[in-house]
């Protein structure tokens, strides 16, 4: 008896504690199960980091102040009308994204001064895509209703608490107590859950063979799912999870078997139904906690590259961009009607060493969605180079015209990421009768020829370009890096 008492007081502050979260992200996780079972993905993540750093914003000068038009898909997968949101909460949640990436938002003044001179604008437009995949018009929004009850159905056993108090302590009153706990628990049960291609149990939502819905293009969209997130946990609803997305994984610098085997199935924004939108009326257990569409933020940073300003860890630990100062990952405890003020964090400075208050401001931050209101000018650095490096396949249809299928299956174009000579190789046709075009991701042209079988572009910068091949006929466009 005094056994099951604990456990359902363990239960009980568990549940408190998910409620209290104010940001729980799961990139973390997903990182670290990818790292765990993909050889090499570790040391790709830095590498595109790193080559993202050092290209885009030592050039943020130079680059186009031209803002990039993105299409979203909503896929709503719901098992109960409430988890079934409405087109008006969808809409409003890409208008905050519109505005918190193009520094429109109206609490953007509110950043201290000391900060507001490192604040940028990522200059992206995100819109709900007007044509499907087949080329059909689509109002950018699916709805899938599924018998699958929470995508966080995870094996969590009264054990598992056990062996998370074994290594945390047992005293419920410390919330760094609970925090640990929680996160031995849902480690654990997402590490006992994953595929052998680093798939966890919450992807399920993009998948129709296993309830949720399959992804659009995921080059060509950004797939963003709303599902039920909380675990059920003998029949009790915890708010674990408000989202998880995973960072740009096809820059041109990764090694050979660093991508994970299924991202394309799998890439994309997930949130939890209670956490999207403005003043969702549903948010149940969460509300009055993610009511600004902060969460969606935040993850779309995530998909664009970004990490927590923490690192995920102690004043040690960087998220590599020098314009967060240092901080400890903490997350704002207290339930909606006892949250920190942002006046109260004003004095905040989990890494004194720096010499700089934490930026609880920041988008990428754990504290209240209240509080934060912006992006760094190096994390926008980040953002334009993922938009125009690895994720470009999102501008693309903005500067490509007609395309040919059949032109396009007899083209092979090699080596591909270049550092040179490009390779021209086509099948049926003669190659004579056409010419090269060739843009930056601006859409300026830089080179303009007559087809042949090898083109010189020793003389390019290294980035992203869009290679032409056509005539007044038809022609077909494709992506070619060069290092």
């Amino acid at each position: 008896m005094k056994k099951t008492f604990t456990l359902f007081l363990m239960l009980l502050a568990i549940v408190q504690l998910a409620i209290a979260q104010t940001h729980k992200c799961r990139q973390p996780s997903v990182i670290q199960n990818r790292i765990a079972g993909l050889p090499g993905y570790e040391a790709a993540i830095a590498k595109t980091f790193d080559t993202a750093r050092n290209n885009s914003f030592q050039k943020a000068n130079s680059r186009s102040k031209q803002v990039f038009t993105v299409p979203v898909v909503v896929h709503v997968v719901y098992n109960t009308g409430v988890q079934n949101i409405s087109d008006e909460l969808i809409h409003s949640q890409i208008d905050v994204l519109n505005k918190d990436f193009q520094r429109l938002n109206s609490d953007a003044g509110d950043a201290r001064a000391l900060f507001q001179e490192v604040a940028g604008n990522a200059e992206i437009q995100f819109v709900l895509a007007d044509t499907n995949p087949e080329g059909n018009p689509t109002t950018g929004i699916t709805r899938t209703e599924t018998d699958v009850e929470t995508f966080m159905d995870v094996a969590i056993s009264f054990e598992s608490i056990f062996s998370a108090t074994d290594s945390c302590g047992v005293d419920l009153a410390d919330p760094a107590t609970l925090s640990c706990i929680m996160e031995q628990i849902l480690g654990g049960a997402l590490e006992d859950g994953a595929e052998e291609n680093g798939s966890l149990p919450m992807d399920n939502v993009k998948s129709s063979a296993k309830g949720g819905k399959d992804p659009w293009n995921t080059e060509r969209y950004i797939n963003l799912w709303v599902c039920n997130l909380n675990m059920n946990f003998q029949g009790q609803e915890i708010p674990a999870v408000m989202g998880f997305a995973y960072p740009p994984t096809e820059a041109p610098y990764w090694p050979e078997g660093a991508i994970p085997t299924n991202i394309k199935a799998v890439d994309g924004v997930v949130v939890h139904h209670e956490a999207f939108g403005v003043d969702n009326p549903n948010a149940g257990q969460v509300g009055g906690l993610f009511n600004r569409g902060r969460t969606c933020t935040h993850e779309m940073g995530h998909y664009f590259g970004l990490r927590h300003i923490s690192g995920d860890g102690d004043c040690d630990s960087d998220d590599g961009i020098t314009d967060t100062p240092s901080e400890v990952a903490s997350q704002s405890a207290g339930d909606p009607a006892n949250q920190p003020s942002c006046e109260e964090l004003h004095s905040l400075d989990t890494c004194p060493a720096d010499d700089l208050p934490d930026m609880y401001e920041n988008f990428m931050s754990y504290n209240p969605e209240a509080c934060q209101n912006l992006f760094t000018k190096e994390q926008v650095g980040i953002i334009r180079a993922m938009l125009e490096g690895p994720r470009s396949g999102l501008i693309l249809q903005q500067l490509t015209n007609t395309h040919s299928t059949e032109l396009d299956q007899a083209l092979t174009i090699f080596p591909n990421p270049t550092n040179g000579q490009l390779n021209i190789q086509l099948i049926g046709y003669d190659l004579k009768e056409f010419d090269v075009n060739i843009q930056n991701i601006m859409g300026q042209e830089v080179l303009s020829i007559p087809a042949t079988k090898a083109i010189d572009m020793s003389t390019l910068e290294a980035g992203v370009y869009l290679v032409r091949l056509g005539n007044d006929k038809f022609s077909t466009t494709r992506k070619v890096s060069v290092l």
